[in-house]
């Protein structure tokens, strides 16, 4: 039973529950415009999302920070040096990001150039989500930071996958970005609860700045509005509706 519990706790912090989801988001998208999903671009999102997010969480915890003052300077002998003192799962998680991020480095150049040119926002936006530029992250901006979030899942499971598919950008996929947008903004939203006693003030998170009761409305809200775009479409789908 011991076994099993480590292995899902690896699963889920070495991020890739959350990979799992991203690319099921993506998958949804392919279902919804009718299209093959692109293999390549599905084991990209997968492995890129893994490297993204454990990025972003080991230089937040500083466990393998190697990130200078005026430049992002990578020291071998800090890395190994810090990788020694980590727990056996900790460096599993950081092996597997390592691996992430050549499987990612290879699946780059099989996609198209649409696509990595898309990739450009959503890769610099997670970038300074968690590297400071003059004292501020992405993160640590006050208000913006779900909003952050929701974009980047946004662009990667809805823009990337028609792009490069070379299907059609129309008014439906817009749409149906929008949707996703706030549908991600939403999920955020019960761990902003739950970090509500934990959270810097100066990060202005929805529950510090209207309160938990507020935050649940308004998630309530756009859930419903997310739910009514649907039926702005061309093409209504009753499967989204269920």
């Amino acid at each position: 039973m011991k076994l099993q519990v480590k292995i899902v706790e690896f699963f889920l912090n070495s991020s890739i529950w959350v990979a799992l989801a991203v690319c099921a988001l993506t998958e949804i998208t392919c279902l919804n415009f009718e299209f093959v999903t692109p293999v390549n671009l599905l084991e990209f999102i997968f492995f890129g999302t893994i490297f993204g997010y454990n990025f972003i969480k080991y230089f937040e915890k500083e466990h393998l920070s190697v990130l200078h003052s005026k430049m992002l300077k990578i020291e071998i002998k800090t890395i190994i040096t810090k990788f020694k003192s980590l727990r056996i799962q900790e460096k599993l998680t950081f092996l597997l990001s390592v691996s992430s991020a050549v499987f990612c480095g290879v699946l780059f150049f099989r996609l198209t150039i649409g696509t990595k040119l898309v990739l450009i926002i959503p890769a610099v936006l997670s970038f300074f989500y968690a590297i400071s530029f003059r004292d501020k992250t992405l993160r640590s901006t006050s208000g913006i930071k779900i909003y952050v979030v929701g974009i980047v899942w946004a662009i990667v499971t809805v823009v990337l996958p028609v792009v490069e598919s070379k299907t059609t950008i129309n008014y439906d996929m817009w749409l149906i970005f929008i949707q996703r947008s706030i549908f991600v903004v939403v999920l955020i939203l019960p761990f902003e609860i739950r970090d509500l006693n934990v959270d810097d003030g100066s990060l202005e998170t929805l529950p510090q700045k209207i309160g938990v009761a507020k935050t649940k409305l308004f998630g309530i809200v756009f859930l419903f509005v997310s739910f009514f775009i649907e039926f702005f479409k061309n093409n209504v789908i009753e499967k989204n509706l269920i």
